[in-house]
Parts: structure tokens; C-alpha cells; sequence
């Protein structure tokens, strides 16, 4: 198990790989079959995860971007992502993760990140509190 690093394999011609990186299932399969409908000049991989790390014994094809999605209704979510996050080289958070939050139409205010939710939750409260 090891770090995720940007630069660790070469490019393939003409394909994108994306790492979906959530806990549930359903919603990075729907995710990545709505991903892989779209029409577009490169040849698109999609992976899912759990979470990170990734076992070391799988070959697997250099990662273009991670996406990290995130229910605003599950501290455990929250939580597996923070968790993943340690696991990402630094470098990759030059344009190649995003952050993709979900259910955040009914965020109750009990799950409006504490600081026992750590650096993260206070990231997604701080976005939440001052949108744009």
C-alpha cells in the first residue's frame, strides 16, 4: 500500500483515467456510467474505490484525477475521505483531485462540521457557511 503520486506511470495516448474515491457504491457507479456515456476524443477509464490506499499488488494504470466524493449527510464519509487524504502525494492537488459533495440540499444542522471533525469538516463547513 502506498502513496498515490501524479507522475509514478507514463501517460497513455488519447486516455484519461479517473479514481472515484467514496462509500457508496451505487452513487460512483452511477457517477461513472453517466461519465462514460458522454461522447469525447480520448478514451475514458473510470475506477472506483472505497478508499485509499489502493493495494499495491493490483497494476493499475497511472490516475489523471481523483475524485473524492463526499455525503454531507454521513460522518463516516467525511471521515473516509479525511482518512484517503493521507494517502494522496501532495502534488496531485495541483489540478488532478476535486472534491464532489453530495446530498448538501439537507444538511441538518447537527452535521455541520465540529472541530472533532478535523481540518476537513472544517473545510466543507466554511464552504457551506460562505458559498461562492
Amino acid at each position: 500500500m502506498s502513496v498515490l503520486r501524479p507522475l509514478d506511470k507514463l501517460p497513455g495516448l488519447n486516455t484519461a483515467t479517473i479514481l472515484l474515491v467514496g462509500t457508496e457504491d451505487a452513487l460512483l457507479q452511477q457517477l461513472a456510467d453517466s461519465m462514460l456515456k458522454e461522447d469525447c476524443a480520448s478514451e475514458l477509464k473510470v475506477h472506483l474505490a472505497k478508499s485509499l490506499p489502493l493495494p499495491s499488488s493490483v497494476n493499475r494504470p497511472r490516475i489523471d484525477l481523483i475524485v473524492f466524493v463526499v455525503n454531507l449527510h454521513s460522518k463516516y464519509s467525511l471521515q473516509n475521505t479525511e482518512e484517503s487524504l493521507r494517502h494522496v502525494d501532495a502534488s496531485f492537488f495541483l489540478g488532478k483531485v476535486c472534491f464532489l459533495a453530495t446530498g448538501g440540499k439537507y444538511v441538518p444542522r447537527l452535521l455541520l462540521p465540529t472541530p472533532s471533525q478535523g481540518k476537513a469538516g472544517a473545510a466543507v463547513g466554511f464552504l457551506l457557511r460562505h458559498p461562492g
